[in-house]
Formats: structure tokens, sequence, C-alpha cells
């Protein structure tokens, strides 16, 4: 069988998989991903030679190498999330490329499974959103054997699993939405972007909501200034993961305590998990605890009445969760690596508009999830990010009805 027949097939089986997982709550696309790209796996030599390496990828690797080597020294005894994200991560990159180079009737192929994906996702959060989550909720019932519980935990455990769908949605929706606009379908497009919107504004998800509204704004602003704002972008997410965790805990001792009393208890009780993890930072700050060592650090206080966890799993922030587990040595890495990436995307002749705008989108919708509320070793963003940066490739790969705009 052809490289590209192998990789074609893959492509469509990894997105039409990926639907049924995220209306399971998506936790599966990531080895959906991963499976589908070793079956995808290139053997022409000429995918192996691709000139000089990127220093972004020296940095990326190292940063892999980190995590693995701070496992040695982490207080936490399973290694499991080391061969999840040093291997996973590799394999989901490999995906997003070799998939991202197929051309001619493969890649429209896989386009149309890219449509199914965003449409039937977005079709079903939608319907979902409308009646108040009443197929999840009576498939949790029936099958997980929630109906002993109060209605209140119920609809809890529902919008959580449907905010995890939304991911997907949220993260593919704007590519979706370029290619259809470059195939001359713009109607089908704005479609996509608000199935998307219905998505994270429903399900009482907050950060897919922010998300959703910062990512919008970046990519507004990267339609005129395509290469300007990818360079900010990635300069800003880089420059974020150095300064935040060092400023963060100094603001948070700062808020007026008539802002914080007026905050929801979800909110305070997130402030005190992000101050509780930058001290531990500043008390080994080169080198981290090591990998997945937040699950072993958490410690318990009293909030409003309530016995809470000060670190449950995981910081709920990315930069502290990079800092508390790899140290400086870690963010420096991953810090390096962005800068290069971003001024090699920015930099590229090849580049088009759409392009910029869909790499935008995907940076800020990824970033403002694992800022805010998710842990930075979430293998299913991981792998769902690998669909959305296939989609980006398609964006540069033919010219449109009309012309794709070089910038």
């Amino acid at each position: 069988m052809r490289d590209d027949t192998r990789a074609g097939i893959a492509g469509i089986a990894a997105f039409a998989l990926s639907f049924l997982f995220g209306i399971a709550g998506s936790l599966m696309i990531a080895p959906a991903v991963a499976i589908m790209a070793l079956v995808a796996f290139p053997v022409e030599p000429s995918f192996w030679r691709p000139g000089r390496v990127p220093i972004s990828l020296i940095a990326g690797g190292l940063f892999l190498v980190w995590i693995a080597l701070s496992f040695l020294w982490s207080p936490h005894d399973d290694p499991g999330q080391i061969w999840r994200t040093c291997l996973g991560i590799p394999l989901y990159a490999l995906f997003a490329v070799r998939i991202g180079k197929l051309g001619g009737a493969w890649q429209r192929r896989v386009e149309a499974a890219i449509m199914f994906l965003v449409a039937g996702l977005g079709l079903y959060l939608f319907a979902e959103a409308m009646l108040d989550g009443s197929a999840t909720r009576g498939f949790k019932v029936a099958v997980e054997g929630m109906g002993s519980l109060p209605e209140r935990d119920q609809m809890i455990h529902v919008n959580r699993n449907l905010g995890h769908a939304a991911v997907p949605l949220l993260l593919l929706s704007v590519p979706a939405a370029l290619i259809a606009w470059r195939e001359g379908g713009p109607l089908i497009g704005a479609l996509f972007v608000g199935l998307a919107a219905v998505a994270a504004f429903a399900f009482d998800t907050e950060v897919n909501t922010v998300a959703f509204v910062l990512a919008g704004i970046a990519a507004v602003l990267t339609v005129f200034w395509p290469r300007t704002l990818l360079a900010i972008v990635f300069g800003t997410v880089a420059g974020m993961l150095i300064v935040m965790p060092l400023a963060l805990p100094d603001v948070i001792a700062h808020i007026p305590q008539g802002l914080r009393d007026a905050m929801p208890l979800s909110w305070v009780w997130r402030l005190e998990i992000w101050s509780y993890a930058g001290e531990l930072i500043r008390e080994k700050p080169w080198t981290g605890y090591g990998l997945d060592a937040s699950r072993p650090l958490n410690a318990e206080m009293e909030l409003a009445g309530y016995t809470i966890e000060r670190l449950p799993l995981h910081p709920h922030n990315a930069t502290l969760h990079i800092w508390l587990e790899t140290g400086a040595v870690g963010a420096v890495l991953l810090a390096s690596c962005l800068v290069a990436m971003g001024g090699r995307i920015a930099g590229a002749r090849q580049l088009s508009r759409l392009q910029a705008v869909g790499v935008v989108w995907i940076l800020v919708v990824y970033v403002s999830l694992i800022v805010f509320s998710y842990g930075v070793w979430q293998e299913w963003h991981q792998g769902t990010v690998a669909l959305a940066a296939t989609s980006v490739f398609f964006l540069g790969a033919k010219q449109p009805r009309g012309r794709v705009p070089r910038v």
C-alpha cells in the first residue's frame, strides 16, 4: 500500500473516530491519533530528510528529555506519564505533519472527514445545549448508575462531559470554517463558528467561553496583521511561561479583600491553588519537584466553611504546572521552543493569511484552556491540537476558488 493511501485512510479514521470519542468526552482522542500516526508512519526516505533541523525541534526534544529525567526526583511513583507525554507528543506531531502533507484526492477526502467531525459534533452539542444535556444525562443515569445522585450533582457530571466534548469543536471550528470559505462555502464556515460559539457559552464551562472570546479577538487581528500577530502571540505565550509563575503569587496577595469577598467561591479556590503552587515553586525553583509531583504535593485548608484541596491533581495553570514539576530549566526550554517555532512560522515564505489565522486561533484556544483550568499534560488536548494542526496544513496546500492570499 502506498504511503499516501495509508496516510489518507489513517487521517479519515482519526477524524471519524474523534466524532464518537468527542461525544464521549474526548478522552480517547489521544490514543486514536497516536495509533493512526503509527498506521500512517512514513517509510519514504525523503520524508526523513528535512534539511537543517529546526531550533524549535531541538528545544522541544530537549524539553521532553528533561520531562522524562525529572521523574527521577519526583515523589510520584507511577511512571506512566513519561510514556504518555514523551512518546505521545512526537506521535501527535508526526500525525499532523504526515497527514498535513497529503494532496490531491486524499487531501479532499480528509477535509471531508474534518467537515464531518465539526458539523456532527457541533450539531450534537447544539442539541444538548437546547435540551439541557438530556442525551448525556440519560446515558449517565442508565449506564453509569448516576440515578441515585442529586439532580445538581448529575448536572455537574453532565456539564463536565459536554464541556470536554466542546474542546475539539472549539479547536477545529475556525480551521474547518476557513477550509469551507476557501472552497466557496462561507455560510458553512459561519455555521461552524456559530455552533462553536453555542458550545463555548453553554454547559457552565467558563474556560471554554474565555478561550472562544480571546481566540476570536486574536484571529480577527491576525486577518489584518498576520505575521506580526503570529510573532506577538508566540512571544506572549513564551513570556507568560517565564514571568507568570514569578509574578502571580504577589499579584494574588495584593488583591483587595473586598474584591475577593465578591468573587464566586470557585474563583477564590483557584486563587488559593495558584498561591500554594507559587509557594512550592519558590522552595524549589530550578529543577522543580519532578514529573507528576503535583499529585502527592496536595494539601488541605478551610475555605468558607469547606475543606478544600490546595493542589487538586495539578495547579490548573500551565505556567505554574511547568515550573512546579520541571522548574526554571523546563520553563526556559519550552519558552525557547515557542519563540523559535513562532519565528519559523511567521517567517515562512509560503505562509498564507488563512494559515496564520488558523495557527493563532488554535494556539490561543489551547493556551487559554491550560492556563485557566486544565492540566498541561492532558493527552486528549494534545491529540486534539494535532487534529487541528493538520487542518491548518491544508489551508496552504492549494489555491482557493478565488485565491488564498500570501502574506
